[in-house]
């Protein structure tokens, strides 16, 4: 993950493949870092990123509403069409985000790598809450989603 922010946008970059087991140091960084200082144009380049799971859809997700809660605009994805832009669609992001292939990075943009702490939120609790947002977009997803929103709840249950 690399990060960078100019006074108009923020700009975060993803490779490889989105999976829970970072989803905790992601949340972190994203309500220490961005969600504190967010610019009213978020991108997220999802451009590398040869797969995404159901956490990480959620997490993208919060920082869709995030930005569109804030600054009553959409955030930007930007992805090429393929099995990661389909899922995106599936999940009904497109409601959500502006989705487009490609946006020039502006110049004065430095992107960072991202150096992480975890949360110390228990990782099944961060899935919990990935889950409810994912499953807050649309009926479909709280169909597809409702029988693991209703495990993981229990598990947090467990947990206290």
């Amino acid at each position: 993950m690399r990060y960078g922010q100019t006074d108009v946008v923020s700009w975060l970059s993803f490779d490889g493949a989105m999976r829970y087991t970072e989803c905790r140091e992601m949340k972190a960084f994203l309500e220490r870092t961005v969600f504190p200082s967010m610019a009213d144009t978020m991108v997220i380049d999802l451009r590398s990123v040869e797969s995404v799971d159901s956490t990480a859809l959620g997490l993208l997700a919060l920082i869709g509403r995030t930005s569109l809660s804030r600054f009553s605009r959409r955030a930007v994805i930007l992805v090429p069409e393929g099995n990661v832009a389909q899922c995106l669609r599936a999940m009904q992001f497109d409601k959500l985000f502006t989705m487009s292939e490609s946006l020039d990075q502006p110049r004065d943009l430095q992107l960072k790598p991202v150096s992480i702490e975890a949360s110390p939120e228990p990782l099944v609790s961060v899935m919990l809450g990935a889950h409810k947002e994912l499953s807050s977009l649309d009926d479909r997803n709280k169909a597809r989603f409702n029988d693991v929103v209703d495990v993981l709840e229990q598990a947090v249950k467990r947990r206290r």
